[in-house]
């Protein structure tokens, strides 16, 4: 077992501005026992202070020891004294242990190792010169190529100058590495000094006892990451409101400098598949200090680095030091992405490109790929090939039609905050072809996505008012997919920036070739996509990423979101609506006989213009472009009598909006008997009082 010199009144003082409510004695433990392990204090797979966790040593090890260790410092202060002091508990700073040392080439480093007892370095002296260098080498990528702060200097003993201390320590089968800060003696509380603890026996890691230097570099890559973070902000870290606090940036970071330091080590292969296979988990999962799913998810900055430059990555980082203690990590990424791509990108957008990439890997990783939305061809990773493919369960793939699923009734259909949701349609050629012989009964049931079958007599309940809106449906070939966002009726609650849609069309005659479609959609809409030839394509696949930047929505709405809604199938398109053009319709009645009348009123109806599928091309729900109008009546000589504006039902699947004229002024009294004058306007609020519709008719009015 290690020993160590007491850390005195450092962690007390680290601790200060960090100290919130009380934990229960189930955190206390974990965060404890966590810490114990990192630092040798347990042996690997004991339970010895009787919290509850995997007795199993991971498989890959679990990269660095660091987010157990800034777990304990943080939460020090609020840690029961007597619980610390019955499991006994040794609160540990630099190691005194080691009693031998080399300085690196360029006088940066201290490497202090021993070659007797339980922290034997292998090979010795020879291993301690080769650290060092590796040190040096790591060093001048990071500051003098990259140009990242150097990390703060400290002047602890032993030691006793401004050279970074490196431990080398036997670690066990468990983690490579990892980085402590001291901190106390440096000025700003989010910026603290630190040394590294490496591996004294690499050879025992999974993978490495053939080339037990390879850990040595790309942990050193690893560790001297960590310790530049904590030089910019060491305290970036995403509160859960509990005792754990996600430091994913950090994580994901760090093994990316490893891959851009030694891009032919590839140590982060073996972690992608905690990634690649739940591709519907969040980017920010971190569930805990031994959750691997961080390390995977270094494939977002290597898609950062390699679609906007490798500056993006510190770009991140600065910012996050320039606005203040974190989490400011989604903040500062929305920011850089969008100067970077020089205001044609944003969080959403880039998510939504990520997760095409993460499409791109293993044996899709061939396919040509060209992209709508930048009009060019999707390069995908570098190493596409060899990542692994998003498992084919998690495409969720459907072959017969119609379906219907509804993610608020199954959570495992609902992609996470800042995730990503696949959804694969094949064999398109088998669904049914409907003809115009065919009618449907399209009923919204309550409130959930269209609902449609067979029937002699259509009735179509999506329009809005009295049961006389009902008609008949013409229905020709037609194939539809209906993608819905939230978890209430129509997508409540609501993304800030909207949400990512890829669309992926492979079809029959270039398998190997793909064009994406790749937009962002309304906060809360429910998109309708129509294929008038669907048999024209061997899959579709759709790529769903509730993407935002805004840290409180994840926040507030992570746990009860459900993200997808969609229905899939053949469905009713009236032929006889195609294109029609905006008009004002022939008010009803007209003549207006008064005598006849108990409500005495007429409806003017205004129709919005309709697609070549017969869609309205406006106001079509859920859709930002609802439109609102404006009613005007005159007499016959001229003379204005009334305007009316409220809109008092619509038919939506038409796009008909209504509205009524009670026969009176704008006094209130009756109008006379007489011929009128009526102009409408249908306008778009989405587009500011853009014009979509100017008409005029007459009205009779009899008494």
């Amino acid at each position: 077992m290690k020993t160590f010199a007491a850390l005195l009144l450092v962690l007390g003082t680290v601790s200060l501005g960090w100290a919130g409510g009380s934990l229960s004695e189930q955190e206390q433990l974990r965060i404890i026992e966590d810490y114990m392990l990192v630092t040798g204090q347990v042996p690997p797979g004991s339970s010895a202070l009787g919290y509850s966790h995997d007795d199993s040593l991971p498989s890959p090890p679990v990269k660095c020891g660091t987010p157990a260790i800034l777990e304990f410092v943080t939460n020090y202060e609020r840690l029961d004294r007597d619980l610390l002091k019955s499991l006994g508990v040794q609160v540990l700073g630099r190691p005194t242990m080691l009693t031998d040392s080399v300085d690196s080439p360029q006088g940066l480093f201290r490497v202090h190792y021993t070659t007797i007892g339980f922290d034997a370095l292998s090979g010795g002296v020879a291993t301690a010169v080769k650290v060092a260098d590796i040190m040096d080498s790591v060093y001048a990528h990071i500051v003098d190529t990259l140009g990242y702060p150097p990390p703060p200097q400290d002047g602890y003993e032993p030691g006793g100058d401004e050279k970074y201390d490196v431990y080398m320590l036997n670690l066990g089968r468990v983690y490579y590495g990892q980085t402590f800060t001291d901190s106390l003696g440096y000025p700003t509380p989010r910026q603290a000094t630190s040394f590294i603890e490496l591996n004294a026996r690499p050879e025992q890691l999974h993978g490495y006892e053939n080339q037990p230097m390879d850990a040595i570099r790309v942990t050193a890559a690893h560790e001297l990451f960590h310790a530049v973070q904590f030089g910019v902000d060491w305290r970036e870290a995403e509160d859960t409101g509990s005792s754990f606090e996600r430091r994913y940036w950090m994580e994901m970071s760090a093994v990316w400098m490893e891959e851009e330091i030694y891009d032919d080590i590839n140590d982060y292969y073996t972690y992608l598949e905690y990634f690649f296979n739940v591709p519907e988990w969040s980017l920010q999962q971190f569930a805990g200090t031994s959750d691997l799913h961080p390390y995977a998810s270094c494939v977002f900055p290597i898609y950062l680095s390699e679609r906007f430059g490798r500056d993006i990555v510190r770009d991140i980082w600065l910012l996050c030091g320039q606005l203040g203690i974190g989490p400011s990590f989604l903040r500062a990424a929305d920011s850089a992405i969008w100067e970077t791509s020089g205001h044609t990108q944003n969080w959403v957008t880039a998510m939504s490109e990520f997760a095409l990439w993460n499409y791109l890997t293993g044996e899709r990783a061939d396919l040509t790929v060209w992209d709508g939305f930048d009009n060019q061809l999707v390069p995908g990773y570098s190493e596409k090939e060899a990542y692994p493919p998003i498992p084919y369960e998690k495409l969720h793939a459907y072959y017969q039609y119609p379906v219907v699923v509804e993610s608020h009734t199954n959570e495992q259909q609902s992609p996470r905050h800042n995730g990503a949701y696949y959804l694969s349609l094949f064999e398109l050629a088998s669904a049914s072809v409907v003809h115009d012989t065919t009618t449907w009964v399209c009923d919204t049931g309550a409130g959930e996505f269209p609902n449609c079958s067979d029937s002699f007599q259509v009735r179509d309940t999506l329009g809005w008012g009295p049961p006389w809106h009902s008609y008949t449906v013409h229905v020709d070939t037609f194939f539809n997919v209906y993608l819905g966002l939230g978890g209430g009726k129509w997508g409540s609650p609501t993304l800030p920036w909207g949400w990512g849609v890829n669309i992926i069309y492979q079809f029959e005659e270039a398998l190997d070739s793909l064009i994406v479609d790749r937009f962002v959609a309304p906060d809360r809409a429910t998109l309708k996509i129509d294929l008038l030839d669907h048999t024209q394509y061997q899959s579709l696949t759709f790529i769903l990423t509730p993407a935002s930047a805004d840290r409180s929505y994840y926040e507030n709405f992570v746990r009860r979101i459900r993200l997808v809604g969609y229905r899939i199938g053949e469905n009713s398109y009236d032929s006889t609506k195609i294109n029609l053009p905006a008009a004002l319709l022939d008010p009803y009645p007209n003549p207006v006989v008064v005598a006849e009348m108990d409500r005495p009123r007429v409806t003017f109806r205004l129709r919005v213009p309709t697609d070549e599928t017969s869609f309205p091309i406006y106001g079509f729900p859920f859709t930002e472009d609802d439109p609102y109008l404006q009613v005007d009546v005159y007499t016959i000589a001229g003379e204005r009598v009334k305007s009316v504006d409220n809109i008092t039902w619509r038919e939506t699947r038409d796009g008909v909006f209504f509205t009524e004229w009670d026969l009176t002024n704008e006094s209130g009294d009756e109008v006379a008997a007489g011929v009128y004058l009526v102009y409408g306007k249908l306008l778009s609020r989405a587009k500011r009082g853009v014009v979509l519709l100017e008409d005029r008719t007459k009205v009779v009015v009899i008494r």
